[in-house]
């Protein structure tokens, strides 16, 4: 597996620090992830200083290609990647032609594989990158098949004026919905429940 190391800096001015760092990877502020933290040492005359820790966009792609290529290939699954490297996060949408295994039930295995990508690079760098795992749009199609199924459930519960549970859902799927509905005339929606079986009403509005 290839290996994912950080650059280190100390300064007492973390604008200079950030902007040495730059320089010596010729590289902008879009093109690294960082973390900048304040030290104060001494107990009498106090004296800040800083850490920075510092590391390309690129390597850590690399990282996340070599990281997944070790485990699926340990699945016996060959993966191709897509990558594409956003403001906020990084995408990685995996394809293969075993996706049932890839994806697992209701997408735990993806699920699964994302939050340990997230964890190596958190435990390498000290610094948390938002990696996003998809399997040839597996996310994207269940997305827009939520949104559509809410719409439907939606003009249902304005015709017949009953409200409609719908099945659990986690906290992003439950935002989907939410958003979705949220100019939909005649409804409302909530959210009701406990953790894992927390789950979206859907409700019409009294005229």
């Amino acid at each position: 597996m290839l290996e994912l190391k950080n650059n280190k800096y100390e300064g007492k001015n973390s604008e200079e620090l950030l902007n040495k760092a730059l320089a010596d990877l010729n590289a902008s502020k879009d093109e690294v992830y960082y973390n900048i933290k304040e030290e104060v040492s001494g107990s009498l005359f106090k004296s800040k200083k800083y850490s920075l820790t510092i590391i390309l966009k690129d390597d850590v792609v690399e990282y996340i290609k070599s990281y997944l290529k070790e485990i699926t290939e340990l699945m016996q699954i060959k993966v191709e990647f897509e990558i594409a490297k956003r403001e906020n996060y990084i995408k990685v949408n995996m394809l293969s032609d075993n996706n049932p295994i890839l994806i697992g039930k209701n997408g735990r295995t993806m699920e699964s594989l994302q939050s340990l990508v997230r964890q190596s690079i958190q435990s390498k760098l000290g610094i948390k990158i938002n990696v996003i795992l998809d399997a040839n749009d597996y996310k994207e199609r269940q997305q827009k098949n939520i949104e559509r199924l809410a719409v439907k459930i939606a003009k249902d519960v304005v015709k017949t004026g009953i409200e409609v549970k719908m099945d659990r859902m986690n906290s992003f799927e439950r935002r989907l919905v939410h958003n979705k509905l949220t100019d939909f005339k005649g409804v409302t929606t909530i959210s009701e429940g406990e953790e894992p079986n927390r789950c979206v009403i859907i409700k019409p509005i009294e005229k």
